[in-house]
């Protein structure tokens, strides 16, 4: 298949398409489709945790080390196997990344043991980590310029949106079919995405120039120009993550803990998914007009209000349903602005590289996040002080993402 080559880096002439194609349009939808897959594939383990406890006897400790180690997975493709992309292009690693999810998702299938999910999801995280930098990348280098914002932040969506039709969809499953088989279905969808991205996707002028030495690239984060916005976007990831996770992880058992039915704690997951798909909706069409770094600080305190709310007041069942839905619109909304921040922070030349390394620091606040829920729900913290702790990483990666949009303007200027 023929197409346009991936443009120039960015700040050269022409850097980026003044119009959207056909082949644009179609690369944006590819890659919307393959985070629809991570976000079934991350969000699954959450809705079948509470069974996967009842089969299996285990605490909510080691349920938390399952949960992380998909997170440390992501962090090995972020680092080590997304950068990869800036030398031998983004199809090649793409490619390989979605061999990694599906392979590992059908292979949980037959796991009959704790070590045996544990190690498959460190394989399918791995295969995550490196296509959400591959796929930010690539949507911001196809986009229009004065849509790139925009496209990386329609690709964020796939992933809660997808999100919300797994919750509903486990919530059917769940009475009715062992929890391998549904990680198995998950595969399945996974598995289809393969040949479609092997005939959408070409070879990009990354891959057919040899690309930028490894070494290179990463020095390149740190050139004084990119130093300081490296280091603030990082800390944003890190912090920004770590309460993501720990709610992406845990909102079903939280709702349980708040008073919920199993059922309703599903239900309340994937209501929380349905607000991250809109409050992610939201933000790609307000970056159009509204300052990344104005508006994703302000939608994150908005979280850590609707957080603490949620864990300190008694409400209704329809009332907690609404709260877990505001959540997911302002935290998941608002954190998935920094990716098209990010994608902007660097040019093409090491975009995926600078995006790869984020997700991968950003994935060792992920790892802790849901890690540290479990150790303090095992240890029975109310929820206020348990949702009062995690605000604290919330107001950090506020700071953060206001001190990458200044210290960016500030070398603009």
């Amino acid at each position: 298949m023929v197409a346009s080559p991936i443009p120039a880096p960015t700040g050269a002439p022409g850097a980026l398409p003044d119009r959207w194609t056909l082949h644009a349009f179609s690369i944006v939808a590819l890659c919307f489709a393959i985070n629809m897959a991570d976000g079934i594939d991350v969000t699954i383990l959450s809705f079948i945790a509470p069974r996967i406890q009842d089969d299996w006897k285990i605490g909510a400790d080691v349920m938390g080390n399952l949960f992380s180690a998909g997170l440390l997975g992501m962090a090995i493709g972020g680092m080590g196997i997304a950068p990869m992309a800036d030398r031998f292009g983004r199809r090649r690693i793409i490619l390989i990344a979605l061999g990694l999810m599906s392979g590992g998702m059908l292979a949980s299938g037959l796991v009959s043991q704790v070590v045996e999910l544990l190690v498959l999801r460190v394989i399918v995280g791995a295969g995550i980590g490196t296509v959400l930098a591959s796929m930010a990348a690539l949507a911001a280098e196809r986009a229009p310029a004065h849509h790139a914002n925009l496209a990386v932040g329609i690709v964020q969506a796939g992933y809660p949106f997808a999100a919300v039709f797994t919750g509903l969809v486990v919530a059917q499953l769940l009475p009715i079919m062992d929890w391998q088989h549904i990680l198995a279905g998950a595969g399945v969808l996974t598995l289809v995405l393969l040949p479609m991205a092997f005939r959408l996707l070409d070879e990009d002028v990354v891959a057919r120039s040899g690309g930028v030495p490894a070494g290179n690239r990463v020095a390149a984060l740190f050139q004084p120009a990119f130093r300081m916005r490296t280091l603030a976007l990082w800390g944003a990831v890190f912090s920004g993550l770590m309460v993501l996770y720990f709610i992406v992880s845990w909102i079903p058992k939280l709702s349980i803990e708040a008073g919920l039915s199993e059922t309703n704690g599903i239900y309340a997951g994937a209501l929380y998914n349905l607000g991250a798909f809109v409050g992610t909706s939201a933000m790609s069409v307000l970056a159009v007009r509204v300052p990344l770094g104005r508006l994703v600080p302000i939608m994150l305190l908005g979280a850590g209000v609707a957080m603490l709310i949620f864990g300190s007041i008694e409400m209704s069942v329809a009332m907690t349903l609404f709260v877990a839905f505001l959540i997911g619109v302002l935290l998941q909304g608002g954190y998935n602005g920094v990716w098209p921040l990010a994608a902007s922070v660097y040019p093409g030349e090491f975009r995926a590289t600078g995006i790869g390394w984020a997700i991968g620091i950003g994935r060792s606040g992920a790892i802790i996040g849901p890690l540290l829920g479990g150790y303090l729900l095992a240890a029975q913290v109310s929820l206020p002080v348990l949702f009062a702790s995690y605000c604290v990483p919330l107001l950090a990666c506020s700071a953060c993402v206001l001190a990458v949009s200044r210290f960016s303007r500030a070398k603009r200027h």
